[in-house]
């Protein structure tokens, strides 16, 4: 068995006490007064030594872990899987380690994954809460620890978040799709009280306020059961000229149904979808979609995490999405 060097072992090598290798390794030669020659011998040799740091003992000491929580609400989902690569190497940049989990839109889920981080002891949270955990929500808040929402959040929960401007863009596509001469639409959404939800919502309603549309809503759980018996009502009984798809996953679902039904796209009927997929590559006729800043959302939370770690102050920040509406050539 391989003997693990310990700081002694360093300052034995180079001849120097333990305290100032203490130093020199947590970062504080500074506060030891050690000189830059000195701190410089005890890097080198902690390096031809190999030696490990005792993270657990380091964490008792300090009272941090230097571990994040994310948890999505479903992994997969491309659009939280860019979400949580994203997460992953932008919290690396500030020597972070993240621990990934998914709470599958199922708020007895993100409860019993937070109870689990919580006594992993991470530092802090970033979320995108499923449908009614606000409660969840509300008693890491109450524990003091920091926490950042990305994607979704709850307009009456106090906390710092990340989202896009989805009222804005929702409603900007749909006037989009009007000025194409659309007057019959559709919204196809999730039975929801999420704040980013209801903004997508009120965006098709504000923006089809002079033009005939109707909005359906969908059980998360009943899904497929529900899609196929609307988009029927939306053909055969509405008779829309066009479907707007609330999430990627519900585009996707819906595009499937309709491609099945032998209905072309957009000749028969045209289709707007919130957020983007790969999906959309396939279809002959570019779909119009709105890309939200993957990136930048999972960029922003890591920054507002970190200075929620640094200072207790909640910051909350919209993001602008982009129309994506080109011809394909």
């Amino acid at each position: 068995m391989v003997k693990k060097v310990s700081l002694k072992d360093i300052a034995q090598k180079i001849g120097v006490s333990t305290a100032l290798v203490s130093y020199v390794l947590s970062g504080n030669e500074e506060k030891g007064r050690v000189g830059k020659d000195t701190a410089e011998r005890i890097r080198q040799a902690a390096k031809e030594l190999n030696y490990q740091p005792n993270h657990i003992a380091k964490s008792l000491k300090t009272g941090k872990t230097n571990t994040i929580g994310l948890i999505v609400a479903d992994i997969s989902n491309p659009f939280f899987a860019s979400i949580a690569r994203g997460v992953e190497d932008e919290s690396s940049k500030y020597g972070l380690t993240t621990i990934i989990g998914s709470s599958d839109e199922s708020p007895e889920k993100l409860k019993n994954l937070v109870e689990v981080f919580i006594k992993r002891q991470v530092d802090g949270f970033i979320i995108s809460p499923p449908d009614n955990s606000e409660e969840t929500i509300e008693y890491i808040i109450s524990l003091g620890i920091p926490i950042c929402l990305i994607d979704r959040h709850f307009d009456h929960v106090k906390s710092s978040y990340v989202v896009t401007d989805n009222k804005e863009s929702m409603e900007k596509a749909v006037r989009h799709l009007i000025g194409l001469g659309y007057k019959n639409l559709s919204f196809i959404g999730y039975d929801s009280c999420l704040q980013h939800m209801r903004d997508r919502e009120q965006g098709f309603l504000d923006a089809t306020i002079s033009i005939e549309s109707k909005v359906y809503k969908i059980s998360f759980s009943r899904q497929q059961q529900e899609l196929g018996e609307i988009i029927q009502d939306v053909l055969k009984i509405q008779k829309a000229d066009a479907i707007v798809f609330a999430t990627n996953t519900l585009s996707i679902a819906g595009l499937k149904y309709l491609t099945q039904q032998g209905v072309q796209i957009p000749k028969d009927l045209n289709v707007m979808c919130f957020d983007s997929s790969e999906v959309y590559d396939f279809f002959y006729h570019p779909i119009i979609h709105v890309k939200q800043p993957i990136d930048q959302l999972a960029k922003e939370s890591v920054t507002i995490l970190t200075s929620q770690m640094k200072e207790d102050s909640i910051q909350q920040k919209v993001l602008n999405s982009e129309l994506m509406a080109k011809t394909r050539v």
